[in-house]
């Protein structure tokens, strides 16, 4: 039955990509051939089209402004800030004159500007930001269909079928496996990723390669906690302040409203304190949430990683057509080889089926729509509003 299912799968995707029109060509990068420059300092904009994550241009000295040149012309900016930035302008020369290149102002650290074929272009901070205008990398784009590495994100909706709850950058594919690719970039559904702690800036850009990668488009949200290790829930939340975390993720019930939960073991997998913390901190909440009060909400489920009641084994083996036929495991693989910085350490991995903390199981923890039966769908039991060919 599995590898008939398999096939229709594949079917469905060689269908796709033969009946669908043909796609525009994709933009030059143009980057490399541009003069980048900032006052005169222009050898410190090297860090901007390195590739490499790690390194920023800090905006050094008194000179803010970007200035961008190009032989052909520009039609598009993707801007990756070192940190989430405070208000910018992106400008073009045009009659002498510089003017406003219009687009909608956002929080997100990783940006796609659209460019109406300018020669020459200026980016920088408006008053006020200055001390957070710095820039990892810098893109420039020529004519035709964005690229699908480019992020453009929105925001996450206001009801929501699945959260994914996870202590730090990389947890998502680790522990969860397929879960962001099959829901969110298979099935789309709104699916929103919430990041217990405030991570780093390298590590928070690593996150949101991650998740696009896998299939995600809202962007994710970041806690306030600080990342400590501990091996004791007690301790994780002593450091952090158990009644502030417990009223954080409550609020987080309250405010994105979705139907099924899925976050860490209550064992920490490893042992991680902050791991267990997501997983009480979430039991707690799915109960506080309810309680009559200011936008109180029921969330239907909630799963935790490989809890031994109510066990459900995911199959993220099944091949995805949103993903040209590579399953939900092969693309969390992809997924956490954009946490760059986290690759020297040998002993974490995707957790395949079968192994100790494998992310194929978990457990239906609390239920308000009764017991699964299928026991392979987090989605059991949940009124959706998806294409039909998006479930199978």
């Amino acid at each position: 039955m599995k590898k008939a299912a398999a096939l229709l799968t594949l079917l469905l995707a060689l269908l796709a990509l033969l009946t669908a029109p043909a796609l525009a060509q994709e933009a030059g990068d143009l980057t490399a051939a541009c003069e980048i420059t900032v006052g005169s300092r222009a050898f410190t904009m090297e860090r901007l089209r390195d590739r490499d994550y790690t390194t920023a241009w800090l905006g050094e000295g008194s000179a803010k402004t970007i200035r961008i040149t190009s032989d052909e012309p520009i039609h598009g900016l993707y801007l990756c800030f070192a940190q989430e930035p405070r208000s910018f302008a992106v400008e073009q020369r045009a009659g002498g004159a510089w003017q406003a290149v219009p687009f909608t102002p956002s929080r997100y650290q990783h940006q796609y500007i659209e460019v109406p074929g300018a020669y020459e272009l200026r980016v920088r901070p408006l008053s006020g930001s200055r001390a957070w205008f710095q820039m990892s990398e810098l893109f420039v784009f020529g004519a035709g269909g964005v690229p699908g590495f480019v992020q453009r994100w929105q925001e996450p909706q206001e009801e929501n079928d699945l959260m994914v709850l996870f202590a730090h950058p990389d947890d998502e594919a680790l522990f969860f496996g397929g879960t962001i690719p099959v829901y969110a970039g298979q099935r789309q559904l709104r699916v929103v990723a919430a990041c217990l702690t405030a991570p780093s800036p390298v590590r928070r850009a690593e996150l949101l390669n991650s998740l696009w990668e896998m299939g995600m488009k809202a962007y994710p949200v970041f806690g306030p906690f600080q990342d400590k290790h501990s091996l004791k829930l007690a301790t994780a939340y002593k450091n952090a302040g158990e009644t502030k975390v417990k009223r954080y993720v409550t609020d987080l019930f309250r405010q994105y409203r979705p139907s099924v939960v899925v976050t860490h073991d209550t064992q920490g997998e490893y042992g991680h304190g902050q791991h267990k913390l997501c997983a009480d901190s979430a039991l707690h909440a799915f109960d506080a949430a309810a309680r009559a009060g200011d936008g109180a909400f029921e969330v239907s489920k909630l799963y935790l990683h490989l809890y031994p009641e109510n066990r459900v084994e995911m199959d993220w083996d099944r091949p995805l057509p949103a993903f040209l036929g590579r399953s939900g495991f092969e693309m969390a693989q992809a997924g956490y080889a954009m946490h760059k910085t986290q690759q020297h350490l040998k002993q974490f991995k995707v957790e395949p089926r079968g192994s100790q903390y494998s992310s194929y199981l978990f457990g239906l923890a609390r239920t308000r729509v009764g017991a699964d039966q299928a026991k392979d769908d987090f989605m059991e039991h949940i009124s959706l509003d998806e294409y039909i060919v998006n479930a199978l």
